[in-house]
C-alpha cells in the first residue's frame, strides 16, 4: 500500500510547551510576526531568543532570525517524544550554525531516520565560549511523522502445551516497527469460533517495553529481542530455516533450537479449541491501526504445560536468522509484509 504524500506548508513560529524533559520550554505563542521586534531577554545576561523559526517537515529545511550578536552558535535538533516528553538522545541534528551576528540564518536537518510518531524540533541557542551570557529558552515545534500511514500487520508464532499457549511476536515485525515506524501496543484477541465472532479473551501488550531487553548483534547489523538456548526456558523452538554451515563446518539441525525470552506472552485458558489474532494499535490519530493478523487455531487441554508442545504460525511468520551462534533479525528484510513501512511514503506535518 502506498500512502499519498500529505501536502504541508512551512509553519512559522514557536510552539509553547512546558514540562519537557531534556530541553527548556519555549516562550512565545503559536506563531510569530516576521516584522516583530526581537524577543525581550529574561535578564541582562540572557541572550535574546531567535524569532521567525520556520521548519519544513518534509525536507528538514529551516530558517530563523538571530536577534543577538552575542550568541555564539545555534543548533536545530530533533527528539522523539514518549508520552509527550522527549525520550532518549537526539534523533537528528543540523550542523553547527555560526552566531556573532543578527539576521536570517538557515540550514537543513536530515529526517530520514524518523519513524512514525511525535517529535520535538528544538532551536537551541548557545553563548560564545568565554562569556558569561546565558542561553534563552529553546524554541520548540512539534512534528508528526507518519501522517496518513498505517502500522504493519504483525506476524506471530504460537507454542501450545496443556492449558497454556505462548505467543511470540515475529522479530522481523518488531524490527520494522522499531526502525521504520515505532514500537506500538499489540492486542491479542482470542475467539471460540472459526468465524472470529465470539471473543473469549483480549489482552494488550506494549512492545516498547521490549527495548529494555533488546540487544544489537555486533557490528550492529541485527537485533536480538531475547533468546536462550538452555534449560532456563520451558520450550525450545526449532528453526524452520535451512542451516548449511557454521564456523566452517556443518550444523546439526537438531541443535538449532532456542527459547524465546522477553518477547513471549503466555496465556492460560479453559480446555477447548481457540483462534487467536494479533493487531498493532496506534497511539496517534494520524496513524491507522494495523490489520489483524491471520488467525492461529490451537487446542488446549486441562493438563499442566510442559516442554512437549505443538506450534502454529500466522500466514507470514518467519523465524529469525540463526547461524549456530546468533539469533537475529533486521528491518525491511521480509518481502510481502502487509502494509510494510518501506512501501509507504512517510509524510510529516507540524502540529498546530
Amino acid at each position: 500500500m502506498r500512502v499519498e504524500k500529505v501536502a504541508t506548508a512551512l509553519i512559522v513560529g514557536a510552539l509553547a510547551l512546558g514540562g519537557v524533559a531534556g530541553c527548556n520550554a519555549t516562550s512565545g505563542g503559536s506563531g510569530s510576526d516576521p516584522g516583530a521586534a526581537p524577543a525581550a531577554a529574561a535578564s541582562e545576561k540572557t541572550l535574546a531568543q531567535p524569532t521567525d523559526f520556520t521548519f519544513d517537515p518534509e525536507t528538514g529545511a529551516f530558517s530563523f532570525t538571530a536577534n543577538d550578536e552575542n550568541a555564539g552558535y545555534y543548533y536545530v535538533r530533533v527528539y522523539a517524544l514518549r508520552d509527550g516528553k522527549e525520550a532518549g538522545d537526539v534523533v537528528s541534528s543540523s550542523d553547527r550554525i555560526a552566531g556573532s551576528s543578527t539576521g536570517e540564518k538557515s540550514g537543513k536537518v536530515d529526517l530520514s531516520a524518523l519513524g512514525y510518531g511525535d517529535y520535538h524540533v528544538d532551536l537551541v541557542t548557545y553563548p560564545a565560549a568565554g562569556t558569561d551570557y546565558e542561553s534563552p529558552e529553546n524554541v520548540v515545534l512539534t512534528l508528526q511523522s507518519g501522517v496518513g500511514g498505517k502500522l504493519e500487520r504483525p506476524e506471530m508464532l504460537a507454542m501450545v502445551s496443556g492449558n497454556q499457549v505462548e505467543l511470540v511476536l515475529d522479530w522481523w515485525t518488531l524490527c520494522d516497527y522499531n526502525t521504520l515506524q515505532y514500537l506500538p501496543q499489540v492486542k491479542f484477541t482470542f475467539y471460540s469460533d472459526e468465524g472470529l465472532t465470539q471473543v473469549v479473551d483480549e489482552q494488550t501488550v506494549d512492545t516498547y517495553e521490549l527495548l529494555g531487553g533488546m540487544k544489537k548483534n555486533p557490528p550492529g547489523t541485527g537485533y536480538i529481542w531475547g533468546e536462550a538456548r538452555d534449560a532456563s526456558v520451558v520450550r525450545l523452538h526449532k528453526s524452520n530455516g535451512e542451516l548449511t554451515s557454521f564456523m566452517g563446518g556443518p550444523v546439526d539441525p537438531s541443535k538449532a533450537a532456542w527459547g524465546y525470552v522477553n518477547d513471549i506472552y503466555p496465556f492460560t485458558l479453559e480446555p477447548g479449541t481457540y483462534y487467536v489474532t494479533a493487531q498493532a494499535i496506534s497511539a496517534y490519530d494520524y496513524v491507522a491501526d494495523s490489520d489483524p493478523s491471520t488467525p492461529i487455531e490451537f487446542t488446549l487441554t486441562d493438563a499442566e504445560p510442559s516442554s512437549e508442545f505443538t506450534e502454529g504460525m500466522t500466514e507470514l511468520y518467519i523465524d529469525p536468522s540463526f547461524d549456530g551462534s546468533s539469533v537475529t533479525a533486521a528491518p525491511n528484510q521480509q518481502e510481502g509484509r502487509v502494509d510494510a513501512p518501506a512501501q509507504q511514503t512517510t509524510s510529516r506535518s507540524l502540529a498546530e
